[in-house]
């Protein structure tokens, strides 16, 4: 993308989300600022800070570390043509290659989740910062036991599981780990507030 355009682009989101905020019209502050901060984020980790090259060989070589340590061979291939990394994993019979990118990293999850926590009304800058931090963590963790679980069923059941595991249920048990992880940090701290609320509310009426 150009970068005027990408300036431009930002002004203009910017300029939508201060609007929003100034007349807490809150709903399209929210919509408005996640969609847009997770583009952002997504698009200056990727090509200025190259955040999902770090993501993807840490969870590589966490695989790589957690495998052979219960005696089941792998190998991370750093500079495969083309490609981001390729982890190959040694089966009874043969070895599968796995590319590993962009979605293997979990930069967009984890700059969804970043966005839903950072404008959510309400909630003071350091439970931002707490609940962000945990957030990328929790999702790391999440992402990684996805790998693992696609790896060994490569390594027990052979490369014809490849589709399942990593289509199917390596998409599905991340899908619920993750959805786990919004719960945790963003929708029950919002129902225990807003019972909260609820409570003090109740406590004054009968007061009065």
């Amino acid at each position: 993308m150009n970068v005027a355009v990408l300036i431009l682009v930002t002004v203009i989101w910017l300029g939508g989300v201060i609007f929003f905020y100034q007349r807490k019209i809150w709903i399209f502050f929210y919509v408005l600022g996640t969609i847009g901060f997770a583009a952002l984020f997504v698009f200056i980790n990727r090509n200025v800070f190259h955040s999902e090259v770090f993501l993807a060989k840490s969870t590589a070589q966490s695989i790589h570390l957690l495998t052979n340590l219960v005696n089941i061979p792998t190998q991370v291939f750093e500079e495969a043509p083309g490609l981001l990394l390729v982890l190959v994993v040694v089966q009874r019979e043969g070895w599968t290659a796995l590319q590993i990118g962009v979605e293997s990293s979990a930069l967009l999850e984890i700059s969804v989740l970043t966005s839903l926590i950072l404008f959510y009304p309400g909630w003071k800058l350091y439970e931002r910062s707490l609940r962000i931090l945990a957030g990328i963590t929790l999702t790391w963790l999440a992402n990684l036991i996805r790998m693992l679980m696609i790896v060994l069923m490569l390594h027990l059941l052979g490369k014809e599981v490849l589709v399942i595991a990593h289509t199917f249920l390596g998409k599905l048990i991340f899908f619920v780990m993750t959805i786990a992880i919004y719960w945790y940090l963003i929708t029950l701290p919002s129902l225990k507030k807003i019972g909260e609320n609820t409570r003090h509310r109740s406590t004054l009426e009968n007061v009065q």
